[in-house]
């Protein structure tokens, strides 16, 4: 019998294949946007990719908003290009990419029936460091929104503190009421999804799909390739 008492799941990536919509939402919005569609594609998406990455340690260290992140990393892409544009352009871009992106997010029956099966037994909620102008989209697209109230949504952006800050994943048990032992942590992330809930105290499943290497001595639960996996270990 599970001594866990509650499940705690990051979205993107975990409960989905967060990658793969960014990417489709990102091809579509390039080819079809006035600002994007007379440049190469796929270096364009290779830029975004690349200055997403660069920019991300500033948004986990509170150093600029998401809304700034958008921002800079388009700003940043279309430079490469010798292409300047207006902020009121690039946020037409964003909310197009957003709705490109949200339409490719499809429900897994798999996923549904394993999240339907773990609620009659523990307490569900998401730690996420993804922003709070999609995560509920995400989840009613998923088909999740009934098991995941949004009491039990813990939005990095409106925490204040972004995995793996410890003070996030403090800010989460004692909104739960619940001691480290008694949390499991699964993710797809080793920093935010491992170590750092590792280092607070509490159990987790690192989702590794692609085989990659643990990047510090952490020791998790286990590691799964696939969520569905995770009914062996519960």
């Amino acid at each position: 019998m599970s001594a866990f008492t509650t499940i705690l799941f990051d979205l993107d990536d975990t409960l989905f294949d967060f990658s793969a919509c960014w990417e489709k939402g990102m091809q579509q919005t390039i080819a079809t946007h006035p600002l994007t569609h007379d440049l190469d594609g796929a270096a364009l998406l290779e830029a975004l990719r690349r200055h997403g990455d660069d920019l991300w340690g500033d948004v986990i260290a509170k150093r600029c908003d998401f809304t700034q992140y958008r921002r800079l990393r388009l700003q940043r892409s279309l430079a490469d290009f010798d292409r300047s544009t207006s902020i009121e352009e690039i946020d037409g871009f964003q909310q197009a990419y957003a709705d490109a992106c949200m339409e490719a997010v499809t429900p897994d029956p798999c996923v549904q029936a394993l999240i339907a099966d773990l609620s009659g037994h523990y307490t569900l909620g998401i730690v996420t460091n993804g922003p709070v102008d999609m995560a509920f989209i995400k989840l009613n697209r998923l088909g999740l929104s009934a098991y995941f109230p949004k009491e039990r949504v813990f939005l990095s952006e409106l925490i204040g503190y972004h995995k793996p800050d410890p003070r996030i994943y403090a800010a989460v048990l004692e909104t739960l009421q619940v001691t480290p032992e008694q949390v499991l942590f699964v993710g797809d992330s080793w920093e935010a999804d491992v170590a750092g809930p590792i280092d607070a105290g509490l159990s987790a499943v690192w989702i590794n799909p692609q085989g990659k290497q643990p990047t510090t001595s952490h020791a998790p639960l286990a590691t799964i390739e696939r969520l569905e996996q995770l009914r062996a270990f519960v």
